[in-house]
């Protein structure tokens, strides 16, 4: 294949020697020095970038805000900037040699940096896309359950969707819209130059669950956590999220869904702050939000409804008596309140060559279920050192270990999931154990208090992220630089789930092979490594300067998954070898890919005008011809008019365009083979599926545009942008006829076609020395559309999943249907008697919006963050099984909770608007005067700060 065979590209070997080798004339240099200074206080402020306009040349202020740098003959400018402060512009007279700057502080975030290629950033006040970004202070602000929940509310076009309320994560991102209906859905994940595993290796809870009864083998019903919940939150610094193609290009065919990338701390030197130690402590706990309600009997009514289930009116009035008529089941099971914690140490300090961060977590999250629960340690310990003033290295390392107990949940046919069978009990019915004994319920048998102490789920991980990089400096002048970076790391992972269900329990023996126990382990490992070049320019004319950067990645995915079900297992034992019928399953993947990359960046007229172009040749092993190289090319430009109008100091307009691709899931190149006999022997038979040979990365094009204004001196900014995106080769699930021996096809061909609208506004309203007010606004709106089918195909429902199998209950109750001109979320059901299919909903919203307000008085601070969906559908399957059992919750009409609507057909009664108002973050807290913090910790601490949240 000649994945691994390709030499440094001969493009690096020109710009390297020519570079290097070109003439320079002899410039005579000098000196100046300096201070910087905050302007409201007149501290020093340290770790300031100080660089000479249109030169290479440049420096950081030392921890009393001094520098010295080096700077060419004759009139210069210095370009003074740090994130957190308004960026300044100070002219040097030819004979000058010492500068002082106050800076002046700003909440808005101008001056921070946001990613435009594989290996080169921009300052978001030129940027030409619409990137969003979340610092480590918004990230960290409250405990969250796990790391996509910081992006809830505060990135416009990001949906954050829960599976389930399980404790250990568990949660879908999407960004702007539907961009693939069969493939990935899932965003890029990339922390500190890694190209990370979200995968969630399901459990296998489908082997007592029977959610897809066709296999014992785990299925995606099976509730898994999604790896990106191991990463601690408090480790990092910044997120940043590209949203679409015009920004993600550079990630090619896996950054349809959109990227995010993670960067965690790293180090100080003792010019930038010293050595500090940084120590959080938690305590909480978490309370059931809502309960789903049940229907209450009078005693007649419960004699009447025992008497159908099999019930003696004796046994029906002893229940009732138990409990005075009503057992709350929902708070017997969900009704824990365990003390949760969270410790974290972190260290920050270093030297003027070397610095680094460390940290260490240990959290407990407690479940509200009986039984559950999420435990988490990481160590982190990331290092920086200049070897040179050529050549710096850096180190990340982290590693994780999880211990997950979710419990059962999510769908199932064995009557074991607790929302079934509160479903199938009347309220009435006491499931409280009489000693050691479950009683049995009076429907579905099985007793949810008993699953829940003695189903056993626990899932652990060990995970290692490791990351290095080297930068060198191989030439630097007056007019040119050139940098060489190479980078990669290494993210891998081990799972193990052991789920165990005793032979007593009531469900069971339904099968015949009374007592379950699996044994799953799951392997998983992504590597990349990068080379690099970046060349900058700086003409002598001064009208601009420009970036050239390149670089070649090599990339390669592997996941090794075994399942052991072992049935009829005696009586104490937990090994799979212990059971007398044994099935094993086995998953094998390897991916591999090579890419190359190419993008000039070029800002003139003093920084106002940035123009960019790149392309990124992209191949891999997953495509139907592995040999062949797509292309993903992008480019935009903006433009800075300064002082437009009145109130208005900076007024930016942008445009961008670019394509990614969203590559094909593994199986879906290959005709799978099952297990079979034939004539005694063993054999093999095809799967279901026909694999598509010839198969290719979904394609999306996006074109954006937008403005983003800094109005009223630096106290507001406003980003609005437009964008429309389609998406071609678009990979189906076509249903086929049972005579061509396959049930499902998979075709290239569809497209869906999104256009959206988002607005993010920061403000800070009312500001003093003592007081602050920072406001932030997002908003966002998208529709999407299926534009086209595969050739031949016409309107078909949604019904199976990637794997073929099924996944919906059919359009009775409100089911996905993909049809030319129609939105890609619709929802249709039943209608004419049932003779006809209608829209019903759309489980996309209408739009979201989130706000989120900080208040800081001394040493006071109040934050909240509230986030709004208003519109979207979805579909109530657990409230049909309530009145299917005649246990729904009473009625605000007066009609008692039964049977009244479980007909399906024809009508609409579990399509449920989805729309919220949700308070996602609360916080109080006080930061301890310095007086204090000092007595209290006897002078060992700085700064010490009291919360509730």
């Amino acid at each position: 294949m000649g994945l691994y065979r390709l030499s440094v590209p001969a493009l690096f070997t020109a710009l390297i020697v020519g570079i290097t080798l070109a003439p320079e004339s002899a410039q005579s240099q000098r000196r100046i020095t300096g201070r910087v200074t905050a302007e409201e206080t007149g501290e020093p402020v340290p770790g300031v970038a100080i660089s000479v306009v249109n030169t290479p040349f440049g420096a950081l202020t030392n921890d009393n805000g001094g520098f010295s740098v080096v700077l060419p003959e004759g009139a210069q400018s210095l370009l003074v900037r740090r994130i957190g402060y308004k960026r300044r512009i100070i002219p040097v007279e030819a004979a000058q040699s010492e500068v002082n700057v106050p800076l002046q502080r700003d909440a808005l975030q101008l001056e921070a940096q946001i990613i435009t290629g594989a290996a080169t950033t921009i300052a978001r006040r030129n940027a030409a896309n619409d990137v969003a970004q979340v610092t480590s202070d918004q990230i960290a602000n409250v405990q969250a359950p796990s790391l996509e929940n910081a992006l809830s509310g505060r990135i416009a076009g990001a949906q954050v969707i829960a599976n389930s309320g399980a404790p250990g994560g568990g949660n879908q991102v999407r960004l702007r819209g539907v961009t693939s209906v069969f493939g990935s859905s899932d965003p890029l994940y990339v922390i500190d130059g890694v190209i990370v595993s979200n995968d969630a290796i399901q459990p296998g809870i489908n082997a007592i669950s029977a959610a897809n009864r066709n296999t014992s083998n785990s299925t995606n019903q099976d509730n898994g956590v999604n790896r990106i919940a191991d990463i601690n939150p408090n480790d990092i610094e910044r997120i940043d999220v590209l949203k679409g193609a015009s920004a993600s290009a550079i990630y090619g065919s896996k950054a349809s869904n959109g990227v995010i990338i993670i960067t965690t701390k790293t180090g100080r030197s003792r010019s930038t702050g010293g050595t500090g130690i940084s120590v959080i402590q938690r305590f909480g706990t978490r309370d059931l939000s809502g309960k789903f309600g049940h229907r209450r009997f009078t005693l007649d009514e419960a004699r009447a409804y025992g008497a159908n289930v099999g019930l003696t009116q004796a046994e029906v009035d002893a229940n009732f008596n138990s409990c005075g008529g009503f057992c709350d089941h929902e708070e017997e099971l969900f009704g824990e309140r365990p003390v949760s914690f969270e410790t974290n140490i972190s260290v920050r300090g270093g030297s003027e060559a070397t610095n680094y961060f460390a940290s260490l977590l240990n959290l407990y999250d407690g479940g509200i279920q009986r039984n559950t629960g999420y435990r988490k340690q990481s160590v982190r310990l990331n290092v920086n050192h200049t070897v040179n003033d050529k050549l710096s290295l850096q180190f990340n390392n982290n590693l994780i270990r999880t211990l997950t107990r979710r419990g059962i949940s999510n769908n199932d046919n064995s009557g074991i999931t607790p929302y079934f069978i509160f479903a199938g009990t009347p309220s009435w019915f006491d499931v409280r154990p009489e000693g050691s004994v479950y009683p049995a319920t009076p429907v579905l048998g099985s007793n949810p208090l008993q699953n829940a102490d003695f189903i056993q789920t626990p899932e652990e991980v060990y995970r290692l992220i490791s990351s290095a990089s080297a930068s060198y400096g191989l030439y630097t002048s007056q007019r040119h630089s050139l940098q060489l970076k190479l980078d990669g790391g290494v993210d891998r992972y081990n799972q193990q789930v052991n789920v165990v269900s005793p032979r007593f329990l009531l469900f069971e023996g339904n099968d015949g092979l009374p007592g379950t126990v699996t044994s799953l382990s799951g392997n998983v490992l992504n590597a990349n490594a990068n080379f690099s070049a970046v060349h900058n320019y700086y003409p002598a004319s001064g009208t601009f300067s420009a970036t050239t950067s390149a670089g070649v990645q090599r990339e390669i995915n592997m996941l090794r998954s075994a399942n052991v079900v072992t049935r009829d297992v005696l009586l104490g034992q937990e090994n799979v070898n212990r059971g007398a019928a044994t099935e094993v399953f086995a998953d094998r993947q390897e991916i591999r890919g090579l890419a190359l990359f190419a993008q000039e960046e070029v800002l003139a007229f003093q920084e106002r005008l940035l123009a960019t172009a790149g392309v990124r040749l992209e191949r891999s092993t997953v495509n139907g011809d592995i040999d062949k190289f797509y292309a993903f090319p992008k480019g935009s430009l903006s433009y800075r008019w300064e002082n437009p109008f009145s109130s208005v100091d900076e007024f930016k307009t942008r445009i961008a365009v670019g394509q990614s691709g969203n590559q094909p899931l593994y199986i879906q190149k290959y005709t799978p083979a099952l297990g079979s006999t034939y004539d005694g022997q063993n054999a093999l038979q095809s799967g279901l599926i026909s694999g598509n040979p010839d198969i290719k990365p979904e394609r999306q094009t996006e074109v954006e545009g937008g403005f983003d204004a800094t109005l009223l001196s630096g106290r507001a900014s406003l980003s609005f942008t437009l964008y429309q995106k389609t998406i071609d080769d678009v990979i189906f699930h076509i249903v086929t006829a049972p005579s061509q021996g396959f049930q499902v096809d998979i075709e290239n061909g569809g497209s869906i076609h999104n256009r959206g609208v988002e607005i993010f506004l920061t403000a800070t309203p009312y500001q003093t020395p003592s007081f602050s007010w920072l406001g932030r606004m997002t908003f966002a709106r998208n529709v999407g559309v299926v534009t086209g089918l595969p050739s031949g195909v016409t309107a078909f429902n949604a019904e199976r999943d990637a794997t073929g199998q099924r996944v919906a209950f059919g359009p009775g109750y409100g089911i996905g249907r993909l049809e030319v001109g129609e939105r890609v979320t619709q929802i249709i059901g039943s209608g004419c008697d049932g003779a006809c299919l209608e829209r019903r909903g759309d489980s996309a919203p209408d739009f979201t919006l989130g706000i989120g307000n900080d208040f800081t008085w001394k040493g006071f601070r109040l934050s909240a963050l509230f986030d709004w969906q208003h519109g979207g559908d979805l579909v109530n399957v657990t409230h049909n099984v309530y009145d299917a059992f005649g246990t729904a919750p009473d009625r605000e009409d007066g009609g008692a909770g039964r049977a009244r609507e479980n007909d399906v057909v024809g009508n609409a009664q579990y399509i449920y608007d989805a729309s919220f108002v949700k308070l996602r973050e609360l916080a109080v807290g006080y930061e301890l005067p310095t007086s204090l913090t000092s007595r209290l910790f006897f002078g060992a601490a700085r700064s010490a700060r009291v919360e509730v949240s």
